[in-house]
């Protein structure tokens, strides 16, 4: 049998579960004020588009991304899927098809 590489699908998973996170997040914010402190806070000077704080579309806006960037996820200590290795077989009949 063969191993695919799934890289791209991870990418795609772990860019999905982030969206998905700054949406919670938004959610329990619940008041764009709180996401400008935030913005505030991260240097960014204002004044700031106003967002809705409930939209899954809103979660995908620079505002969002730049309140919680990746590296912030990252610091929170979840695990980044893009960082997967794939596509390695590591067993004995690998190694003997290969040599």
């Amino acid at each position: 049998f063969r191993v695919a590489n799934a890289s791209r699908e991870f990418k795609k998973l772990a860019a999905w579960l982030r969206r998905r996170l700054r949406s919670i997040q938004l959610r329990l914010w619940k008041k764009p004020s709180r996401l400008h402190r935030r913005l505030r806070q991260r240097g960014y000077k204002p004044p700031f588009k106003w967002i809705s704080m409930t939209s899954w579309r809103n979660a995908a806006s620079p505002l969002a991304s730049y309140a919680m960037p990746n590296q912030w996820f990252d610091e929170l200590g979840l695990v980044n899927l893009e960082y997967v290795r794939t596509g390695h077989v590591f067993s004995i009949y690998a190694e003997w098809k290969c040599a």
